[in-house]
This record gives C-alpha cells, structure tokens and sequence, in this order.
C-alpha cells in the first residue's frame, strides 16, 4: 500500500516495458466486462498534432456544455495531468485509491505505466459520469492500449517517419499502424494529404465498411494576436502563432461537425468558435514577452518545419534543443542551425541523446545543464525558443512555473 500519490506515481512511470501483448490487455478488460464500451468516445492518433486536437475537441464540447474527459500523454506539468475531466486533472485521492485498490493484481499482470493509467481513466470517466471522453492514442494506434475503446469516430492527424523501428520504415507501413484504431462502420476523418497514407486509410476503411473523409484546406489565413482562418465557409479564430495548429483546429471542427450531421452531438458554430479559443500548453506557447521566451514541443522532424513555418523571419532566434536518441535529431538541428544560433543541452531519461552526442558535427554550443542553458540563452538579447523533447519542454516550463 502506498501512503500517498507520489509513492504510487513512482511506481507506476517505472513499469515502462512488459512480455505481454496487446491480446492480453484486451482479454483482462474483456473479464472486467468492457467497462470502457460505457463511455462514448473520440479517438485521436497520428504522428503531430494529437494532443492539440484533443484538447480543441475537449474546449469545443465544454463550451458546448457537456462534460468532457481527455486522456493524453505525456504530461507537462504533472502524472496526473494525462487524465483530466472538463480540463481539470484526477485527484490525487482517487488516483492513489485505484492504485492501492488494483496493485497486487496489475503487479501480477505485469501491466505497464500506460495500461495502468488507462484502466484508471475509464473507471473514473465513469464515475464522475461524463458526457464524452476523448483519448489520445499514445504510440502507434493497432496495439496501443487505447485501442480497447469503440469510439463515435476515429481521428488521424497526420502521418509521417517516426518510431520507425517500432511501426515500421515507410509512409504505407506507420499508416497502417495508425488505421488500426478504424473501426467497423464508425467514421474516420483525417487531415493527412500524402498517397501512401491515403491509399492505406481508403482500403481500411473500405474492409470496415467506413467512410474515410478528408479535411480541406483552412483558407484566408490572417496573423496578429493569433491565427484567423476560414474553412468551408466559416471564419474562425485560434489564439497562438503556430501555423500548424490551423489543421489541427481543422481537424476537430470537421470532426464536430460530423458527429452533429449523424445527430451524436449538438454544438453550435458559436460553441465551435468559443471552444477554439483555447491552447496546449507547451505547444508554440509564449510563457514570457519580455523576455520573449517559447516552448514548442517540435519532438520530430515535421514537428520542426512546423515550429520553423511560424516564425517571424524579422526577429532573431536562439534556440535551446534537447532530443531523444531515437528521432533523427541531426536533420532537426541542421534546420534549427539554419534559423538562429543553438545550444544543445541534455536531461534525465534512459532514452535521452547526450548533449555531446547531440553536438557531433553541428555548429552548435554545448551546455549539460539545461537550466544553465536557458539562463546562458536569456543573456544574448534575442527570442528564446525551447524546443524538442517533450519531456524536456515540460522540465523547463515546470521550471519556469515555480
């Protein structure tokens, strides 16, 4: 038994790996009765994006009225920010009963950290009697253990190389990974545009007798204080500069507004526009003007070029990186070197690359000390940008925040 919830969330983010499959998980939920088949779902997968979407989706259903749990990963702020009821988290005292209540049984099961957490959210979505719950997938779609939800619909942000010795080396083979949250007769909607992912998507789709609907592209585009949009005839506004946050708003307003025309939701244009007034912390967030500092989470390559399109080619950047063994931080630097200058720093984590590792052949400075390297930054008189990792996003905007 553990005496508080601290106790209980160090022993969870510790059981990061397991022998058993996606088959098992099904099978213990399939015992306990499908308790997830009570909740009325969204489910969101993709390579970028995601937890931007579902937070859009979750501030458009609030505004609209109802209640709305999330579940996304990873946390920014804190464990328990990953399950959340109208954007608030689960409390520490529910939190740390489940756990006490299921240890002996998910140690047994040799359950991982994202199997746990899932089990947890289900049970207290439907405690606390939510309208709606909308997942995030956490790696891939086909064997995430979010898979076990049978959703109103399913979502796909976009698909692109990454995880790539896990869902496979091309375009064809992540989508198909990714389509594996498709289900029979439920509506898949996707803003990704490229052929292979198409063509993986239609033909799925078509074996679960679908239908595969493609976002269009947000038109009139205006800056200033935010991002003004128009899609399908309809003005919109979204507060931040990251560009590429216009497709994921995209995304969810095209995702609502399927739902309404099959009569699952009722939300009104006015309760679109509202919920989208909303931001994903550690996303092109602008945590200081003076001065200006931004965290962006850019964890991959396309997350880069995203973070690269919205900036202002009148300032001038510094930018602090830190990035995982695993994503192909080479190509990421050599973008970031191409915008400003670039130190290159390094944080606790088993998957994490050295700051030395990082450095090797790129005309960058090296600072181990991430803080120490933010503190260096503030002193060159230019914007700071904070970028990679996700995980390093959140140490340094927790950071900041105390």
């Amino acid at each position: 038994m553990f005496e508080n919830v601290e106790q209980a969330i160090d022993w969870i983010i510790k059981r990061k790996k397991s022998e058993h499959q996606f088959s098992d998980f099904s099978d213990y939920v399939r015992q306990k009765n499908n308790p997830q088949n009570r909740l009325k779902c969204l489910h969101v997968a993709g390579t970028n994006g995601k937890g931007s979407t579902v937070n859009y989706l979750r501030s458009i259903l609030q505004a609209a009225g109802y209640k709305v749990g999330s579940f996304t990963s990873p946390h920014l702020m804190t464990h328990l920010d990953r399950i959340r009821i109208n954007n608030e988290n689960i409390s520490a005292d529910y939190f740390l009963r489940k756990v006490n209540e299921n240890y002996s049984l998910w140690q047994k099961m040799d359950l991982t950290m994202f199997e746990i957490d899932m089990l947890i959210s289900i049970d207290y979505f439907l405690d606390n009697k939510v309208d709606y719950a909308v997942y995030e997938v956490g790696l891939g779609g086909r064997l995430d253990a979010t898979n076990i939800i049978n959703p109103l619909v399913s979502v796909i942000t976009n698909i692109d190389l990454e995880h790539t010795q896990i869902l496979g080396d091309t375009i064809a083979k992540i989508a198909y990974e990714k389509a594996g949250i498709i289900k029979e007769k439920t509506p898949v909607i996707t803003a990704e545009k490229k052929k292979e992912a198409i063509d993986v998507f239609n033909k799925i789709s078509a074996d679960k007798q679908t239908r595969l609907i493609i976002t269009a592209e947000a038109e009139e585009i205006t800056e200033g204080g935010g991002l003004g949009f128009e899609y399908k005839g309809k003005e919109y506004f979204i507060p931040t500069a990251g560009l590429y946050q216009i497709d994921n708003a995209v995304l969810a307003v095209e995702t609502i507004r399927q739902l309404n025309s099959e009569k699952l939701l009722d939300v009104t244009e006015e309760e679109i526009k509202k919920g989208l007034l909303t931001n994903w912390p550690g996303r092109f967030e602008i945590i200081s003007e003076e001065p200006k500092i931004i965290l962006d989470g850019a964890h991959n390559v396309s997350g880069i070029d995203g973070l690269l399109a919205s900036l202002n080619p009148n300032e001038d950047y510094i930018f602090v990186f830190s990035a995982l063994k695993d994503k192909n931080y080479r190509l990421m630097l050599k973008k970031l070197i191409s915008k400003g200058e670039v130190i290159v720093t390094e944080f606790e984590s088993d998957r994490m690359a050295g700051a030395l590792e990082l450095a090797q052949g790129q005309d960058v400075l090296v600072c181990h000390d991430y803080l120490q390297a933010v503190r260096y930054a503030l002193t060159k008189n230019k914007t700071l940008i904070v970028t990679g990792s996700l995980h390093f996003v959140s140490l340094v905007r927790n950071s900041f925040v105390k």
